[in-house]
C-alpha cells in the first residue's frame, strides 16, 4: 500500500481562540486522551472559539485514550483547526497533511 502524503503531528492541551494550526489544513486522524474525571468532548471548529462552523465533534470515555481514523482525504479545515470545547481531556494529538504551517511541530525533516 502506497502512502498519499507526509503525516504531521500536532498536540494541543486546551480550548483557544487562536488556530491550534493555521490555516487550510487536512485531518487526517486524532488521538484523544481522557482526563479520567468523566466523559471527554473535543470540538474543532472552522474559525475562533466563539463563531465557526463545527466541523468535527468527538466524545471519549471516561479514562480512555480515543484514536479515530477519518476515512478516504479526511476532513479540510480551509480557514485553519480552531478548538472551541476541550472538557475532561488531557490532550489531543491532530494528524495532518499540512508538512509547515504556524502551530505544527517543527522537527519532521523536509
Amino acid at each position: 500500500m502506497g502512502y498519499k502524503a507526509d503525516i504531521q503531528a500536532t498536540r494541543f492541551t486546551a480550548a483557544t481562540s487562536v488556530a491550534v494550526i493555521a490555516p487550510n489544513v487536512r485531518i487526517k486522524a486524532l488521538s484523544v486522551a481522557s482526563d479520567g474525571n468523566g466523559a471527554g468532548l473535543v470540538v474543532l471548529n472552522t474559525t475562533s472559539q466563539a463563531g465557526g462552523t463545527n466541523l468535527l465533534t468527538v466524545d471519549v470515555p471516561t479514562g480512555d485514550v480515543y484514536t479515530l481514523h477519518l476515512p478516504e482525504d479526511g476532513i479540510v479545515f480551509p480557514a485553519g483547526v480552531y478548538c472551541s470545547t476541550l472538557t475532561n481531556v488531557t490532550a489531543v494529538t491532530l494528524f495532518t497533511d499540512k508538512y509547515s504551517s504556524p502551530g505544527l511541530t517543527t522537527n519532521n525533516p523536509g
